[in-house]
Order: structure tokens, then sequence, then C-alpha cells
């Protein structure tokens, strides 16, 4: 199993959570409003430095997480996500599920 972490600007999620359900994700947890800095500047939600992200996290199986990837590449490539997205497949080692 793999985990999907995903960080994007939050105006993108509804693309984002359309794309997980076309490919066969069914289980997600969305954490909003994320406040952060990177390469992009700072998103803290505030006047001075508006906009904040997403944060999108999935258990896929080893065998989507390449596809899951590549489907976000493309998106970033086609303009339909921001190009400050980032995502990161993890190897999950343990979870309550296998006890």
């Amino acid at each position: 199993m793999k985990m999907l972490f995903m960080v994007t600007d939050s105006e993108h999620e509804p693309h984002c959570m359309a794309m997980m359900r076309e490919k066969g994700v069914t289980g997600y947890t969305v954490v909003p409003d994320v406040l952060g800095a990177g390469k992009t500047g700072l998103k803290m939600g505030d006047r001075v430095h508006p906009g904040a992200s997403v944060v999108i996290l999935a258990v896929v199986s080893d065998e989507a997480a390449p596809g899951l990837l590549e489907c976000i590449r493309a998106c970033v490539r086609e303009d339909k996500l921001c190009a400050s997205t980032h995502a990161w497949t993890v190897p999950v080692e343990s979870s309550l599920e296998e006890a």
C-alpha cells in the first residue's frame, strides 16, 4: 500500500476530488485551509499573504500509485492544477486495518 500525499491550492480541491473518483479512489482525507511557505511564497490566509492550500491524503494500492502521480503531473501540465501542486507517495508500513 502507498499513501498519496498531495498539496495544492484550495481552489483546485474540486478538480482533485473529481480526478481521484475517476481513478477509483474511494477513501481520502482532506485537510482544508493549510497555511505555509514554499517556492511560490507565503500562504497565510490573511490580507498580506492571501490564499491557502489543501492537503489530500489517500491510501492506495501499490499498483494504483504510479498512475495517480502521472495523472497529477498531466493535470499540472494542462493547467488543471497549479504549478505549485506537490504530490508524493510513501510506503504504508502498517495500519490498524491489518490487525
